[in-house]
């Protein structure tokens, strides 16, 4: 947790802390208000780390950043060491009300790209997911997790082409290794299969990766749900995985 007032205190008020935590891994508030898709303003966000928060009611921004975050910010909300947004606003957070101006969200909300959100959370959300699991795997000494992965689907290659904001890729999408080669926005690469590895929030709800087999990125790993999967761009997600691709054996 690197967020601080402006004394370079951390916060003692939990919401506010937890405000901090998703706009540092996200750097800055405008990084977080677009990874979000709007969800809640830069405007909003600065209110929230001065204070002006709800406090009488949990407010629909509050909410949709919330479920925002569970399914698509590794880390959320145990990194920041409070509980959840809607868990410490409104009648929760006591004291008087409060409520920052949040006209036009709503409007500005976009909706059906929870499962294209994984690659904005690369960085520093990213280090803290994989350094959980990794330490989780090396604590239980998992042998199954750290078996070798297969690479085999039926002989085919099958095209996969990225979203808007492209895909992160790793060498072991088990214990998210080496995160440094992403792939491009919009960037069609071949695939050989699919493997199921739910290790983190953001590849649900099918928990594929695709083992990708094309220029620099051959023999890495990526979510399925950071790529397109036959769906148009700019239309609502409709398939988080293309179960066309055979499974890695």
């Amino acid at each position: 947790m690197t967020g601080t007032t402006q004394e370079g205190l951390l916060p003692d008020d939990p919401f506010i802390r937890q405000v901090l935590w998703l706009v540092d891994v996200h750097g800055g508030r405008d990084q977080l208000a677009r990874a979000s898709h709007n969800r809640v303003s830069a405007r909003t966000l600065d209110n929230w780390i001065r204070g002006q928060y709800p406090r009488s009611a949990v407010t629909g921004a509050v909410r949709d950043l919330d479920a925002w975050a569970v399914a698509s910010v590794p880390g959320y909300p145990d990194a920041a060491g409070v509980p959840r947004l809607i868990a410490t606003c409104g009648p929760t957070a006591g004291g008087p009300a409060r409520e920052p101006a949040e006209s036009g969200e709503v409007d500005r909300r976009r909706r059906g790209w929870s499962g294209r959100t994984w690659a904005l959370a690369a960085g520093a959300a990213v280090v803290v997911a994989a350094a959980a699991v990794t330490a989780a795997l090396l604590l239980t000494g998992d042998d199954d997790a750290m078996a070798p992965l297969p690479s085999t689907g039926d002989g085919t290659l099958y095209p996969e082409t990225t979203g808007s904001i492209g895909a992160n890729t790793f060498a072991d999408p088990r214990t998210l290794i080496d995160n440094a080669q992403p792939i491009p926005a919009d960037t069609t690469v071949q695939v050989r299969c699919r493997y199921y590895a739910p290790s983190i929030p953001s590849v649900t709800p099918d928990g594929f990766w695709y083992l990708i087999d094309a220029d620099d990125w051959a023999g890495r790993w990526s979510p399925a749900n950071s790529f397109m999967n036959g769906d148009l761009p700019g239309a609502r997600t409709v398939h988080n995985t293309d179960f066309d691709v055979p499974l890695c054996r």
